[in-house]
């Protein structure tokens, strides 16, 4: 029986506490410490790294391939080119993995549920035919089907 007593006067407590919470105004007129150096710093690093978000896995294999084909026709330049040769190969390598790997986890946008009014709802292609005859099933691009390939491949190999 003790169990409702402890929680009536838990709550009494909290009600009580709230009773001297501080009014909006006077919240709203705490100002915050500003420290200038490091919101400005704050301030680059978010800009920064918004523009580095605009660039996509194409786009730096795109780039890499560039450095590599760049690097072959300036070979004499001297050594720099043997290592933009080594960091193209590298980073196209590592763009390539991340685009055949890097989206296991996630579902893409088309597989995700639409919930609208406690119904399911999707924006899927209806009624328009595709090259097999198929309605409302678009065939797969290239890359979806090497990365189908790649999965079965790997689910077979393991014991």
């Amino acid at each position: 029986m003790g169990e409702p007593d402890r929680l009536e006067r838990e709550i009494e407590e909290i009600l009580g506490k709230i009773e001297n919470f501080p009014a909006p105004n006077s919240r709203r007129a705490r100002k915050l410490r500003t420290q200038p150096v490091a919101d400005a710093f704050a301030r680059r690093v978010r800009a920064v790294v918004r523009d580095l978000s605009r660039i996509s896995v194409s786009q730096v294999m795109l780039f890499s391939f560039l450095i590599i084909l760049g690097s072959f026709f300036f070979r004499g330049a001297g050594v720099v080119t043997a290592w933009a040769l080594y960091g193209g190969v590298i980073l196209l390598i590592v763009s390539f993995a991340i685009m055949m790997f890097g989206n296991r986890g996630r579902l893409s946008r088309s597989h995700q549920k639409t919930v609208w009014r406690s119904r399911n709802v999707s924006y899927g292609t209806y009624a328009r035919p595709t090259v097999r005859g198929r309605v409302g099933q678009p065939t797969p691009t290239l890359l979806i089907r090497i990365r189908r390939w790649w999965a079965h491949r790997m689910n077979r190999s393991r014991p």
